[in-house]
Parts: structure tokens; sequence; C-alpha cells
């Protein structure tokens, strides 16, 4: 094998074994010596690829979010309805993670517990994501009649704050020590209840 195709083989392995690891770990707990054992690299190799563990994780989230937005680009009907378009990301959103598996963990640990230390680096790796996320609210809304008083940037912004708000309330309970494969499922299920009540309120208008 040239050193060339040997170079890429044991990176690809380096990133495999790490993904594995920040998969099933946060950022916090995960170990560079597991990510050895699971690889059956040496420590020193995965130094002479990757400077620490910074460098190692954010490789393998930009890895993470860059499939997550193909996989939508090459899944999207071109014909997509305004009205349907965020029951179809909802769709998308969990045949992704059925079909990835591997990756599941990486982007909810990333979401919910993001290293305070590396906020910057990976707001800027989430960014084709977080814009995808936006082009799909967008087009949602674009169907919609808004309130009198409400304009489309400001239905955009509360969207906006709503969703924090709403993985705030998680990462409270994984400050409180919930099982967080639990809140994972928590999350997934109440969102698409969650965005219904964020675009229809709560409360029934009386007439």
């Amino acid at each position: 094998m040239k050193r060339e195709d040997m170079n890429k083989a044991m990176h690809t392995k380096i990133i495999e074994s790490a993904i594995q690891e920040f998969n099933e770990k946060s950022y916090e707990k995960a170990s560079m010596n597991h990510i050895c054992q699971i690889g059956q690299i040496s420590k020193g190799i995965i130094y002479h690829y990757f400077k620490d563990k910074d460098e190692l994780y954010l490789e393998c989230i930009k890895i993470c979010f860059e499939t997550i937005v193909t996989y939508y680009q090459d899944h999207l009907p071109l014909d997509m309805n305004q009205e349907e378009s965020m029951k179809i990301y909802m769709q998308l959103r969990m045949q992704f993670f059925e079909e990835y598996p591997q990756l599941r963990g990486l982007f909810f640990h990333t979401i919910l517990r993001t290293p305070s230390h590396l906020k910057e680096e990976v707001k800027m790796i989430k960014t084709d994501f977080d814009v995808l996320n936006e082009d799909f609210i967008k087009h949602y809304l674009q169907s919609k009649k808004l309130r009198t008083g409400v304009s489309f940037e400001r239905a955009l912004e509360y969207y906006k704050m709503m969703q924090n708000t709403f993985n705030d309330y998680f990462r409270v309970q994984i400050e409180n020590g919930e099982p967080f494969d639990e809140i994972v499922e928590k999350h997934e299920e109440e969102m698409e209840n969650w965005i219904d009540i964020v675009l229809y309120g709560i409360a029934r208008e009386e007439n």
C-alpha cells in the first residue's frame, strides 16, 4: 500500500474510532485512551494526525453535520409543498438517525452539551445546518397567514428564541443527571408538538 493510502486509511480509522467514542459519550467524558482502545491505535499515532482532543472532536462533528446537510439535500423533494415542508423535515430527521445511528449521540451531545470553550468553533461548523433549518421554517411560514402586527422577520426571530428555550429545557435535565438516551428520546418526541405550539399557540381564541 502506498504511503498516501496508508495515511488516508489511518486517518479514517482514527476518525471512525473517535466518532464511536464521542457518539457514546459527551466531549467531557470521552477519553483519548479509549479511542486508542477502540481502534487499537497508539496515542502517538493519533497526535501525529491531530493536535489534541479538541481538534479531533471538531473534525468529528464537522463530518456529522456535513453528512446531515448532504442527506437533506439529497432527499428533499424538488416539488415540496410549503404546507408539508415541516412534516417532511421531521420525517427526514428521524430517517437520518435510523440510517446513521453512529452519529445520533454525537449530534445531540453537540447540540445539548456543546463544550463551552469550543462554542465559537462549533457554531461555525454548524453554519450550513443552521441555514438549512432556517430555510425550512422560512419555507413553512411563507405558506401561513401571520397574525396582524407580526412581520415575517419577527415571526422568524421568535421561532429562534423559542428553539433555544426548547433546547435549554433539555440541557437542564442533563445537568440534573437524567439519563441522556431518555432525554434524546423525549427531545425528538416533543419536537413536533413544540413546533405546533410555537406556530399556533396553546390557547383557543374566543370569538
